[in-house]
């Protein structure tokens, strides 16, 4: 006669009954947290709140249009710079401007929504059949020309208020991008140069991890290899310049046009860049998603050090917001949601 012995489970990973996963905890503890501020700031403001919400009854519906369509042209101007860099790899993509809008949805919602973003437009350029250097590098260069348009920006801002700053900043900034360039090209001609300095560099990286000296060297010389094959030219990266400044510009003006939809007085060119540039360079220091509080207390700080008065900073501030952050984001997931819808037809 044999007996059967049950198996013990020994997997002390997993959640022992009655309770609750650390990380699970962790996600209960953030969102208890961001509830709590968002109610205390409810709480304190309740009095500008309904302030606001006076304000935006009498709200100029052409401009507000306005706001909208430039918002829109915003996203498509800044899906324009993956087309024109990746055109100069050889890759012609589809549905650009709606993996624009899942992207910016997963960066704007999720908590550490840069990964996520991040993560989404790899795996959507591994799915368009872009190789995975390419698609790094074209994600790379994207947030190198997006935010030298933004310092751009700033510097005109600065320039036309007259400030000295303005053409130090300018000056930097041109500076910087005719350097990175000169590199670039020079090491696009000469790639064996590159590829002896990470050559040199891995091997003793290697050794003060006690690993053999050529790991990784064949892996890293053949993404050399692959990177050198991509060579835009000087037109490549004007067309993609001109589309990140555009994409700054249209946002711009869908702030400007809610400024002129509540009949916002004082409101000059130098200081909308100003105040613009300011806010999105504080973009990614709130610690909620879509720079929550930060982005918003930096625009009205901003408009009221140029003059404007706080009463009527605010409700523009929060119209821009309602229209760049929540109405986007809503378009975004929207378009996640038919993805998905789609994905499931096919496979069924």
């Amino acid at each position: 006669m044999t007996s059967a012995t049950a198996p013990v489970r020994t997997d002390l990973s997993r959640t022992p009954r009655g309770g609750l996963a650390p990380a699970r905890v962790r996600r209960l503890v953030f969102t208890g947290v961001v509830v709590a501020l968002l109610v205390a700031e409810a709480v304190l403001a309740g009095p500008e709140i309904r302030g606001v919400l006076r304000s935006l009854w009498r709200i100029e519906v052409g401009w507000l249009g306005v706001a909208v369509v430039s918002s829109a042209v915003s996203m498509s101007m800044f899906a324009g710079i993956r087309r024109r860099l990746l055109r100069a790899a050889g890759f012609r993509v589809r549905g650009a401007v709606a993996a624009v809008y899942v992207a910016n949805s997963l960066h704007a919602t999720l908590p550490g929504g840069v990964a996520f973003s991040t993560g989404y437009t790899y795996r959507w350029l591994r799915a368009q059949g872009v190789g995975g250097p390419v698609a790094a590098w074209c994600l790379a260069a994207s947030g190198l020309v997006s935010t030298a348009a933004l310092l751009a920006f700033g510097a005109v801002g600065s320039l036309l208020a007259g400030g000295q700053a303005g053409w130090v900043q300018l000056a930097l900034a041109v500076t910087g991008i005719v350097l990175i360039t000169v590199v670039f090209r020079h090491l696009a001609r000469q790639p064996r140069v590159v590829v002896t300095i990470v050559r040199w560099v891995l091997m003793r990286v290697n050794r003060v991890r006690r690993r053999p000296a050529t790991t990784g060297v064949d892996g890293l010389t053949e993404l050399l290899v692959q990177l050198n094959s991509v060579r835009p030219g000087g037109r490549d990266w004007l067309v993609a310049t001109g589309c990140a400044l555009l994409n700054w510009a249209f946002d711009a003006a869908c702030l400007a046009a809610c400024a002129a939809a509540l009949d916002l007085r004082g409101l000059t060119l130098p200081l909308l860049l100003i105040a613009y540039t300011a806010g999105m360079a504080t973009a990614g220091l709130s610690p909620l998603p879509g720079g929550l509080g930060l982005v918003d207390a930096t625009l009205v700080v901003a408009l009221v050090a140029g003059g404007v008065p706080a009463a009527a900073a605010l409700p523009v501030v929060i119209l821009y917001r309602l229209i760049s952050l929540v109405c986007v984001v809503g378009v975004g997931w929207i378009v996640c949601a038919v993805q998905q819808l789609r994905h499931t037809a096919v496979r069924a």
